[in-house]
């Protein structure tokens, strides 16, 4: 990977960490609006909690460099997931948004997946032939 795809990655996940550790942080310091809004799309009481946690735990797992890959596909299914409340509620203002989230997140996703997963199977069983 070229030094400024690098560069572009970090910046990118730098940008996503600080935007999720604000949203993370914004559901505990304003609990009573989350927990009404969760309450309005159907979640039980106390689920905006378990939100903010992960959003924030995935804010910083986006600055680890071993988590990164991870931190940003879970984050990405819980971006799913609020795609899918905004849409299903027809709150069809906050779906570019979210939707832009899901894709920022699923490419620093791919990008940064693990080694293990970076392995091409079909040149695995050439090579052992």
């Amino acid at each position: 990977m070229g030094k400024a795809k690098q560069i572009a990655l970090w910046v990118l996940q730098i940008l996503l960490a600080l935007m999720f550790l604000g949203v993370g942080a914004g559901k505990f310091l304003h609990g009573a609006q989350w927990m009404e809004k969760f309450r309005q799309w159907g979640y039980p009481e106390n689920f905006y909690l378990i939100i903010a946690a992960i959003e924030i735990l995935g804010a910083i797992g986006l600055l680890i460099p071993k988590l990164i890959g991870y931190a940003a596909g879970m984050l990405a299914v819980v971006m799913i997931g609020a795609f899918a409340t905004h849409l299903l509620h027809s709150e069809f203002r906050n779906l570019v948004p979210t939707g832009l989230f899901t894709v920022l997140l699923a490419i620093v996703a791919y990008q940064r997946r693990p080694d293990f997963v970076r392995k091409n199977p079909a040149k695995s069983q050439a090579a052992s032939a």
